[in-house]
């Protein structure tokens, strides 16, 4: 919204201010000088011999313009690296949002952010001494041409001494903004763990490194199949703490998930503790072929089996992810467990490790048939129709196997029947 638009919006909300704020930029300007000589700051310090700074604020005025500048003032000090910039809009004396906000600082630029705007969304509005307004972020990492991934944070600012400052910023569950890392970057991957954790060793993100950069050439190939490979897949090794706190936390009997951010933007985590040599670039491959089937959008909760299963399909190149899952779909069909329906849903969150591995296992074995009637090429334009497209598998079965979704379907239960015996 242009300065023109936000300034009818208070004209509109606050009609005692409304000849002030349509004077011009130029007026506006000159008006603020005038009440800065007539009204200046404290002289003394505010907090540990810091002397207060910022936008200067009359008495009940709005201060989204003062806002938007302070936001502009801390996105730039960001990517210049200058962390006493950044945290200038905040009180010295308050050391939890400056210790929230340097945490932010330090893993952003251990992540080598390239682009980062700040932008206020609505009005700021007033409670006592504090305004509230929601800000936009837009960020970027280690690389410039991109597409801004969007964040929507809570704000509040208070005024001090005719100043204004930041008092409060929502602390979201991104890793980079709910922990320190420490991050290691390779030619096509960058890996991020907690910095002096056990899971953010460099020894462990070297370890993750090397299996998530050999993933990539699998993965890469699937690729083109869609939108084409991302130009830098991200991986965060997650402790125990980050484990249950990063996004919405892992899912039970989970080693990895996929969070899609926006369409083109996808993060990895990976729980340090289920990290083995044998199975990491199993579970890397898995993970990325997330990223690059799904393009950074949700699949449709129906759509689980050929979501899980065309990514256990890409990451079973050796067989790993089939050995790993077959004892256990053995068990749950010689129990009567499964009733025959390939549109299996995702796990409950009670469910065993059996039992989840069961389900993994027969999307594999489903998914690997319709690649082997059909061929992989149909196979995957089968995914994009149900998965990317949302259409049922009645209409993307005729559409791209030329075949009623009844007749692939009691197909493809029977091979997986006879795999599992």
């Amino acid at each position: 919204m242009t300065r023109s638009q936000w300034t009818q919006r208070i004209r509109q909300a606050d009609p005692r201010h409304g000849a002030l704020l349509v004077l011009s930029v130029a007026a506006v300007t000159a008006f603020a000088v005038l009440i800065t000589l007539l009204v200046p700051p404290a002289p003394t310090a505010y907090g540990a011999g810091i002397a207060l700074t910022g936008p200067v604020v009359r008495p009940d005025e709005n201060p989204l313009f003062a806002i938007q500048e302070v936001l502009a003032q801390q996105s730039a000090a960001l990517l210049r690296g200058d962390r006493d910039g950044y945290l200038q809009a905040i009180a010295a004396d308050d050391a939890p949002l400056r210790e929230q906000a340097g945490r932010r600082f330090d893993s952003l630029t251990a992540l080598r952010v390239r682009r980062w705007t700040m932008e206020t969304a609505d009005l700021p509005s007033r409670t006592d001494d504090t305004w509230r307004v929601p800000v936009d972020v837009g960020y970027c990492f280690a690389d410039d041409d991109c597409t801004p991934v969007r964040l929507r944070v809570a704000t509040k600012w208070s005024v001090v001494h005719g100043r204004l400052r930041l008092s409060g910023h929502e602390q979201t569950h991104r890793p980079w903004d709910a922990t320190t890392l420490a991050v290691k970057e390779g030619g096509r991957v960058t890996v991020a763990g907690p910095a002096g954790d056990a899971a953010g060793d460099p020894v462990v993100l070297d370890r993750v490194l090397r299996a998530a950069e050999a993933a990539t050439v699998t993965d890469d190939r699937f690729a083109a199949s869609f939108d084409g490979p991302p130009k830098r897949y991200f991986v965060y090794v997650a402790g125990e703490e980050q484990w249950k706190d990063w996004y919405a936390g892992g899912a039970a009997n989970a080693g990895a998930y996929t969070i899609p951010l926006q369409p083109g933007a996808a993060d990895v985590v990976v729980d340090h503790k289920t990290m083995t040599d044998s199975w990491l670039p199993t579970l890397i491959t898995h993970e990325f072929a997330h990223v690059v089937t799904l393009g950074g959008i949700a699949p449709p909760a129906p759509a689980w089996w050929l979501t899980e299963g065309v990514a256990a399909y890409i990451a079973n190149g050796e067989g790993g992810e089939l050995r790993n899952d077959l004892p256990s779909v053995r068990r749950h069909l010689a129990a009567g467990k499964w009733d025959g329906s390939l549109v299996l849903t995702r796990p409950p969150a009670d469910a065993t490790f059996d039992e989840t591995a069961a389900r993994y296992g027969i999307a594999l074995l489903a998914v690997t048939y319709l690649a082997q009637r059909y061929g992989e090429a149909k196979m995957l334009a089968f995914f994009t129709e149900v998965v990317r497209k949302r259409r049922t598998v009645d209409t993307a079965a005729q559409s791209v196997f030329g075949t009623p979704w009844q007749t692939v379907s009691t197909d493809a239960t029977a091979s997986v029947r006879a795999a599992a015996n």
